[in-house]
């Protein structure tokens, strides 16, 4: 089943803009990976903090 645009969440600003930030790093063939971590800490946690954006950039093994 479809949902309309009145039955979807609308979705907040902040969310609106990290999904077109990861959208263009798709375009650009940035690694799926990356890209995957970038979503679930930005978009799906909603984790700001620099250790959370450190992880999803380089990975969580680069930290102690």
């Amino acid at each position: 089943m479809i949902k309309s645009p009145a039955e979807e969440k609308p979705s907040d600003v902040p969310t609106q803009i990290f999904e077109e930030f990861l959208h263009a790093l798709e375009e650009a063939n940035v690694s799926t990976e990356l890209v995957a971590r970038l979503r679930k800490t930005l978009t799906e946690e909603r984790n700001l903090t620099e250790r959370a954006l450190r992880v999803a950039v380089l990975g969580p093994e680069t930290l102690p």
